[in-house]
């Protein structure tokens, strides 16, 4: 028996809460979502589910109207995320404007992760471990192995809608608190004789 399209579109965005316009596994399902917007909101609203459509990044969004079914990333994939977003902002402003694809290399990734300043050192295992998720909710993915710094990966537009900027605003400052906490535990280390 053949399944039938919007059932498998639906499940797909159950799965992976973004369909992503720009690439050619998924573009078909992004304009069928978009010819039958009606059909798919009268799906999603019974189940508590709304649809966003945000065509200016090409993206589909399948949002929990009570706030559960949330992924929760650990501390280093929510940095690696919001890493991926500052790049996709700083590369997207340089990008012609037909241009669809984001591309970010290791190097540049390792470069604003040090930044940053954080006990845990940037190497190509944690980035690996960060990646499982952000690839399977389609918000990046690799294009390479990441054996070396020249490897690539594409940062896809739904990385703009993972997170709230509210909760971009709480994690900076969260972040900035604990980064001022660990930066007073070693000055109070260089001062111990």
């Amino acid at each position: 028996m053949a399944i039938d399209i919007k059932e498998e579109i639906a499940n797909y965005l159950l799965n992976n809460c973004f369909i992503i316009g720009n690439l050619d596994a998924t573009r078909d399902k992004y304009y069928y979502v978009i010819n039958h917007e009606d059909a798919f909101r009268s799906i999603f609203l019974p189940l508590g589910y709304t649809i966003i459509i945000h065509r200016n990044l090409r993206v589909v969004q399948l949002i929990n109207n009570h706030g559960t079914g949330k992924l929760v990333l650990r501390k280093y994939e929510s940095i690696i995320l919001l890493i991926l977003r500052l790049l996709y902002i700083q590369k997207r402003e340089s990008l012609k404007t037909g241009a669809d694809e984001v591309i970010a290399s290791v190097e540049e990734i390792k470069n604003e992760y040090e930044k940053l300043n954080l006990p845990r050192k940037f190497k190509k295992e944690l980035l690996e471990e960060c990646l499982i998720n952000i690839k399977k909710y389609n918000l990046a993915t690799g294009l390479d192995k990441l054996t070396d710094t020249d490897a690539r990966i594409q940062i896809y537009p739904s990385v703009m809608l993972a997170m709230p900027d509210s909760s971009i605003s709480n994690a900076y400052d969260a972040t900035y608190e604990f980064l001022q906490q660990y930066k007073g535990l070693e000055e109070d280390e260089d001062n111990e004789i």
